[in-house]
């Protein structure tokens, strides 16, 4: 299983404009109390990386509770809105319309070109690799940015594009591009990803389960999303700044995330976390909260030392897997029922 490290200029506010995403969060959180302010509706929840064992109480935000799983790190809600409630939410709100007509309109270019043209270098890269030149097909879950289709075209390495489920309001965005939208899964695919979606499901397990299922023998599961093993989670914890329900409802360790996808029956040929925002997030949440209280140490460096400190910092953050952006490839195998 290989993991690697990633170099190039990024700044949070690149992709994530302080103002777009103050505003997305004040709207989440007050849909959150519209749409589940009910408490008596929302489920327990095992842990979600083994689904079972025993878990403490980690923190509370905005009056959900997360929970830390005994077993591998991982940190979760629960209770937590139910599935219904969470399809509900996605399609109404306030918060997510926003997210459609604003938030990813405005960093769409950004993002196509800090994150999603290298996700797709990614893509192609392990495709060439270890992936199945004869399954032609992709399939994006949950599309998000649908600028992603047009990186994965570039590659010439599939005929026919899907979006299943994408968020509401981007079904014709994806559509002009000439991306088949689906609402079940199709088969025999060579390649599926899942980007920033696993935070916010009810059940990671289903999700991976699905795109398994997607998968002809040989094809690849590429998925990225946060990990409460990184450094500024592991810094900030419940005080960092834009942790919010139902947006991030999962916080897997890495151990937690090597168990899921084996329970997916899927195996990982990459597991990395090449983010390069962790020391930023954390200088920057210290300097507007001063409730936060860093070790003296993290203080230290980011007080007294330059720029070149810190980002020798975040890479080796990177390079032992202790950066808060993970992304993961998997692999179907021969032996994982069709």
């Amino acid at each position: 299983m290989k993991h690697v490290v990633v170099t190039q200029e990024l700044h949070e506010a690149d992709i994530r404009p302080p103002t777009l995403l103050s505003e997305f969060k004040r709207l989440s959180v007050q849909d959150a109390k519209r749409f589940f302010g009910d408490r008596a509706k929302l489920v327990e929840v095992e842990p979600p990386s083994t689904g079972e064992g025993a878990s403490t109480f980690a923190f509370e935000k905005d009056g959900f509770r997360y929970m830390l799983a005994g077993d591998c790190g991982s940190v979760y809600v629960s209770p937590r809105p139910a599935k219904a409630a969470l399809a509900d939410y996605y399609r109404n709100s306030e918060a997510s319309a926003y997210r459609v007509e604003h938030y990813a309109k405005e960093t769409a270019e950004a993002r196509r070109r800090h994150l999603l043209r290298s996700h797709a270098n990614w893509i192609g890269r392990l495709y060439d690799e270890h992936g199945n030149a004869e399954a032609r097909s992709y399939v994006d879950i949950g599309t998000n940015s649908p600028a992603i289709f047009d990186e994965v075209r570039r590659l010439g390495l599939f005929d026919t594009l899907y979006s299943l489920n994408p968020l509401p309001g981007l079904e014709a965005e994806c559509a002009a591009r000439g991306v088949t939208v689906i609402h079940e899964p199709i088969r025999d695919a060579g390649a599926v990803t899942a980007f920033q979606q696993l935070e916010s499901q009810f059940s990671p397990l289903d999700l991976v389960k699905t795109a398994c299922d997607m998968l002809a023998v040989g094809g690849l599961f590429f998925m990225t999303t946060r990990t409460i093993s990184g450094f500024d989670l592991q810094m900030l914890w419940d005080k960092t700044p834009y942790l919010f329900v139902p947006e991030h409802l999962n916080l897997l360790s890495i151990e937690g995330m090597k168990r899921l996808i084996a329970r997916a029956g899927l195996h990982t040929v990459e597991l990395s976390t090449p983010g390069q925002l962790d020391v930023e997030l954390v200088y920057h949440a210290a300097r507007n909260d001063a409730s936060i209280r860093l070790p003296r140490f993290i203080q230290y460096l980011l007080d007294e030392r330059d720029d070149l400190a810190h980002a020798d910092f975040q890479e080796f953050l990177q390079k032992h897997r202790l950066s808060s952006h993970v992304r993961v490839a998997a692999a179907r195998r021969e032996g994982v029922p069709l």
